[in-house]
Protein backbone atom coordinates (compact mmCIF):
# COMPACT_ATOMS: atom_id res chain seq x y z
CA UNK A 1 0.00 0.00 0.00
CA UNK A 2 1.30 3.46 -0.84
CA UNK A 3 2.21 5.82 1.94
CA UNK A 4 -0.85 7.84 3.01
CA UNK A 5 -0.93 11.60 2.99
CA UNK A 6 -1.03 12.93 6.54
CA UNK A 7 -3.17 15.84 7.60
CA UNK A 8 -1.63 18.99 8.98
CA UNK A 9 -1.25 19.27 12.74
CA UNK A 10 -4.53 21.15 13.08
CA UNK A 11 -6.41 18.32 11.40
CA UNK A 12 -4.87 15.44 13.29
CA UNK A 13 -6.76 13.88 16.24
CA UNK A 14 -8.16 16.75 18.25
CA UNK A 15 -7.95 17.79 21.88
CA UNK A 16 -10.17 20.83 22.21
CA UNK A 17 -9.23 23.45 24.80
CA UNK A 18 -12.63 24.80 25.76
CA UNK A 19 -13.36 28.35 26.82
CA UNK A 20 -12.81 29.02 30.50
CA UNK A 21 -12.27 32.42 32.03
CA UNK A 22 -11.49 33.96 28.67
CA UNK A 23 -9.50 31.10 27.16
CA UNK A 24 -10.12 30.59 23.46
CA UNK A 25 -10.87 27.13 22.08
CA UNK A 26 -7.95 25.70 20.14
CA UNK A 27 -7.19 22.38 18.47
CA UNK A 28 -4.37 20.00 19.32
CA UNK A 29 -2.99 16.63 18.26
CA UNK A 30 -4.02 13.27 19.71
CA UNK A 31 -4.71 13.54 23.42
CA UNK A 32 -1.74 12.19 25.21
CA UNK A 33 0.82 9.47 25.88
CA UNK A 34 0.80 8.87 29.59
CA UNK A 35 2.76 11.66 31.28
CA UNK A 36 4.36 10.49 34.51
CA UNK A 37 2.90 7.19 35.64
CA UNK A 38 5.01 4.10 35.12
CA UNK A 39 6.02 1.61 32.48
CA UNK A 40 3.92 -1.51 32.11
CA UNK A 41 3.69 -4.40 29.65
CA UNK A 42 1.23 -6.01 27.26
CA UNK A 43 1.83 -9.26 29.13
CA UNK A 44 0.18 -7.65 32.15
CA UNK A 45 -2.47 -5.87 30.08
CA UNK A 46 -2.86 -7.81 26.83
CA UNK A 47 -6.03 -5.96 25.78
CA UNK A 48 -4.17 -2.67 25.21
CA UNK A 49 -3.24 -2.14 21.55
CA UNK A 50 -1.40 0.52 19.59
CA UNK A 51 -2.66 2.19 16.43
CA UNK A 52 -0.05 3.18 13.86
CA UNK A 53 -0.21 4.78 10.44
CA UNK A 54 0.83 2.71 7.44
CA UNK A 55 4.32 4.23 7.58
CA UNK A 56 4.85 3.35 11.25
CA UNK A 57 3.91 6.55 13.08
CA UNK A 58 2.26 6.03 16.47
CA UNK A 59 -1.26 7.45 16.08
CA UNK A 60 -3.53 6.41 18.95
CA UNK A 61 -4.19 3.70 21.52
CA UNK A 62 -7.12 1.29 21.80
CA UNK A 63 -8.63 -1.60 23.74
CA UNK A 64 -9.35 -5.06 22.36
CA UNK A 65 -13.00 -5.70 23.28
CA UNK A 66 -13.47 -8.78 21.07
CA UNK A 67 -11.01 -10.81 18.97
CA UNK A 68 -11.74 -8.62 15.94
CA UNK A 69 -12.95 -5.39 17.64
CA UNK A 70 -10.94 -2.45 19.00
CA UNK A 71 -12.53 0.41 20.95
CA UNK A 72 -10.80 3.76 20.44
CA UNK A 73 -11.60 7.48 20.26
CA UNK A 74 -13.86 8.81 17.53
CA UNK A 75 -11.36 11.51 16.61
CA UNK A 76 -8.68 8.85 15.99
CA UNK A 77 -10.85 7.63 13.12
CA UNK A 78 -12.44 10.90 12.02
CA UNK A 79 -9.03 12.56 11.64
CA UNK A 80 -7.32 9.71 9.81
CA UNK A 81 -7.12 10.20 6.05
CA UNK A 82 -7.94 6.52 5.60
CA UNK A 83 -8.87 4.58 8.75
CA UNK A 84 -8.47 1.28 6.93
CA UNK A 85 -4.79 2.14 6.38
CA UNK A 86 -4.17 2.11 10.15
CA UNK A 87 -2.36 -0.86 11.67
CA UNK A 88 -3.40 -2.36 14.98
CA UNK A 89 -0.53 -3.81 17.02
CA UNK A 90 -1.16 -6.15 19.95
CA UNK A 91 1.28 -7.85 22.31
CA UNK A 92 4.07 -5.34 21.70
CA UNK A 93 5.14 -3.42 24.80
CA UNK A 94 7.83 -1.45 22.98
CA UNK A 95 6.80 -0.25 19.52
CA UNK A 96 10.43 -0.16 18.38
CA UNK A 97 10.46 -3.96 18.60
CA UNK A 98 8.86 -6.61 16.42
CA UNK A 99 7.00 -8.84 18.88
CA UNK A 100 3.28 -9.41 19.05
CA UNK A 101 0.83 -9.40 16.17
CA UNK A 102 -0.26 -6.82 13.61
CA UNK A 103 -3.67 -6.60 12.00
CA UNK A 104 -5.20 -4.44 9.31
CA UNK A 105 -8.46 -2.56 9.75
CA UNK A 106 -11.29 -3.99 7.68
CA UNK A 107 -13.77 -1.26 8.64
CA UNK A 108 -14.26 1.57 11.13
CA UNK A 109 -17.42 2.90 12.74
CA UNK A 110 -17.61 6.20 14.62
CA UNK A 111 -20.41 6.93 17.09
CA UNK A 112 -22.99 8.57 14.80
CA UNK A 113 -23.49 11.32 17.41
CA UNK A 114 -19.80 12.28 17.38
CA UNK A 115 -18.98 15.98 17.05
CA UNK A 116 -15.66 17.76 16.35
CA UNK A 117 -16.08 19.24 19.84
CA UNK A 118 -15.42 15.68 21.08
CA UNK A 119 -18.89 14.81 22.34
CA UNK A 120 -19.61 11.06 21.98
CA UNK A 121 -15.94 10.60 21.11
CA UNK A 122 -15.80 6.85 20.45
CA UNK A 123 -15.25 4.48 17.55
CA UNK A 124 -14.80 0.77 16.93
CA UNK A 125 -12.37 -0.78 14.45
CA UNK A 126 -13.14 -4.17 12.94
CA UNK A 127 -9.97 -6.14 12.18
CA UNK A 128 -9.25 -8.32 9.16
CA UNK A 129 -8.38 -11.30 11.41
CA UNK A 130 -8.86 -12.17 15.09
CA UNK A 131 -6.19 -11.41 17.66
CA UNK A 132 -5.27 -14.05 20.29
CA UNK A 133 -4.91 -11.63 23.22
CA UNK A 134 -7.34 -11.56 26.14
CA UNK A 135 -10.14 -9.06 25.60
CA UNK A 136 -11.61 -6.60 28.10
CA UNK A 137 -15.22 -5.86 29.01
CA UNK A 138 -16.76 -2.43 28.41
CA UNK A 139 -18.84 -0.92 31.22
CA UNK A 140 -22.58 -0.97 30.73
CA UNK A 141 -25.80 -1.13 32.68
CA UNK A 142 -25.21 -2.05 36.30
CA UNK A 143 -21.67 -0.67 36.42
CA UNK A 144 -22.46 2.72 37.99
CA UNK A 145 -20.46 1.88 41.11
CA UNK A 146 -17.27 1.91 39.01
CA UNK A 147 -17.69 5.66 38.46
CA UNK A 148 -17.61 6.72 42.11
CA UNK A 149 -15.98 10.13 42.46
CA UNK A 150 -12.83 9.89 44.52
CA UNK A 151 -12.27 6.34 43.34
CA UNK A 152 -9.13 5.25 41.48
CA UNK A 153 -8.87 4.18 37.85
CA UNK A 154 -5.92 3.28 35.63
CA UNK A 155 -5.32 4.68 32.15
CA UNK A 156 -3.07 3.00 29.58
CA UNK A 157 -1.41 4.53 26.55
CA UNK A 158 1.47 4.61 24.10
CA UNK A 159 1.59 8.42 23.87
CA UNK A 160 4.32 10.91 24.53
CA UNK A 161 5.72 11.42 27.99
CA UNK A 162 6.42 15.16 27.81
CA UNK A 163 9.75 15.32 25.99
CA UNK A 164 8.26 15.89 22.55
CA UNK A 165 9.43 12.56 21.15
CA UNK A 166 6.84 10.09 19.82
CA UNK A 167 5.68 7.50 22.32
CA UNK A 168 7.05 3.98 21.97
CA UNK A 169 6.50 2.19 25.29
CA UNK A 170 3.23 1.21 26.97
CA UNK A 171 2.63 3.22 30.14
CA UNK A 172 -0.01 3.44 32.85
CA UNK A 173 -1.12 6.00 35.41
CA UNK A 174 -3.51 5.80 38.34
CA UNK A 175 -5.96 8.71 38.34
CA UNK A 176 -8.65 9.92 40.73
CA UNK A 177 -12.17 10.07 39.30
CA UNK A 178 -13.97 13.41 39.48
CA UNK A 179 -16.95 15.24 38.00
CA UNK A 180 -16.37 16.62 34.47
CA UNK A 181 -16.18 20.19 35.86
CA UNK A 182 -12.94 19.15 37.59
CA UNK A 183 -11.23 19.00 34.19
CA UNK A 184 -11.86 22.60 33.09
CA UNK A 185 -10.48 24.02 30.76
CA UNK A 186 -10.65 20.74 28.83
CA UNK A 187 -14.33 20.36 29.66
CA UNK A 188 -17.15 22.84 29.90
CA UNK A 189 -18.19 23.61 33.49
CA UNK A 190 -21.65 22.14 32.83
CA UNK A 191 -20.47 19.04 30.92
CA UNK A 192 -22.75 16.06 31.54
CA UNK A 193 -21.38 13.33 33.84
CA UNK A 194 -23.33 10.88 31.70
CA UNK A 195 -21.08 11.68 28.72
CA UNK A 196 -17.64 12.43 30.15
CA UNK A 197 -15.36 11.32 32.97
CA UNK A 198 -12.61 13.47 34.51
CA UNK A 199 -9.39 11.92 35.77
CA UNK A 200 -7.18 13.93 38.12
CA UNK A 201 -3.56 13.17 39.11
CA UNK A 202 -3.05 10.96 42.10
CA UNK A 203 -1.79 12.50 45.37
CA UNK A 204 1.62 14.09 44.97
CA UNK A 205 1.76 13.53 41.19
CA UNK A 206 1.01 15.39 37.97
CA UNK A 207 0.18 12.21 36.03
CA UNK A 208 -2.12 12.62 33.04
CA UNK A 209 -2.68 11.59 29.46
CA UNK A 210 -0.62 13.16 26.66
CA UNK A 211 -0.41 13.18 22.83
CA UNK A 212 -0.81 9.67 21.42
CA UNK A 213 -2.91 8.28 24.30
CA UNK A 214 -6.17 9.11 22.51
CA UNK A 215 -8.46 6.09 22.47
CA UNK A 216 -6.67 4.41 25.37
CA UNK A 217 -8.77 2.65 28.01
CA UNK A 218 -9.54 3.90 31.52
CA UNK A 219 -9.99 0.77 33.62
CA UNK A 220 -11.50 -0.07 37.00
CA UNK A 221 -11.63 -3.65 38.24
CA UNK A 222 -10.80 -5.08 34.83
CA UNK A 223 -13.59 -3.12 33.11
CA UNK A 224 -13.19 -0.24 30.63
CA UNK A 225 -15.10 2.74 32.02
CA UNK A 226 -13.73 5.42 29.70
CA UNK A 227 -11.90 6.18 26.45
CA UNK A 228 -9.17 8.86 26.35
CA UNK A 229 -10.61 11.88 24.56
CA UNK A 230 -8.66 15.03 25.52
CA UNK A 231 -6.66 16.77 28.24
CA UNK A 232 -3.19 18.14 29.06
CA UNK A 233 -2.63 19.61 25.63
CA UNK A 234 0.94 20.69 26.35
CA UNK A 235 1.87 17.56 28.30
CA UNK A 236 3.13 19.68 31.18
CA UNK A 237 2.19 20.56 34.76
CA UNK A 238 -0.15 23.49 34.01
CA UNK A 239 -3.33 21.47 33.44
CA UNK A 240 -2.52 17.81 34.24
CA UNK A 241 -6.08 16.60 33.72
CA UNK A 242 -7.47 13.76 31.62
CA UNK A 243 -10.91 13.67 29.98
CA UNK A 244 -12.58 10.45 28.88
CA UNK A 245 -15.65 9.52 26.92
CA UNK A 246 -17.80 7.62 29.38
CA UNK A 247 -17.97 3.99 28.24
CA UNK A 248 -21.65 3.69 29.16
CA UNK A 249 -22.36 6.41 26.57
CA UNK A 250 -20.99 4.27 23.72
CA UNK A 251 -23.90 2.74 21.76
CA UNK A 252 -24.11 -1.01 22.41
CA UNK A 253 -24.73 -1.50 18.69
CA UNK A 254 -21.30 0.00 18.01
CA UNK A 255 -19.61 -2.55 20.26
CA UNK A 256 -21.09 -5.64 18.55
Amino acid sequence: MSRPHHRTAARRPLAVLLAAAGLVAVAAGPAAAVRGGSDTTTKQHPFVVALETADGQQWCTGALIAPTKVLTAGHCVANADDPTALRVIAGRTDLTGTGGQERRVRSAAVDPRYTPGLDHDAAVLTLDRPLPQRTVRVAGKGDEKLYRYGGRATVYGYGRTGDGAPGTHLKQAVLTLAAPAGCVPFTEPDASPLLKVCGLPGPGTTDSICHGDSGGPLVVGGVVIGVVSTGNKYCDTQYPVSVFTRATDVPRSLLK
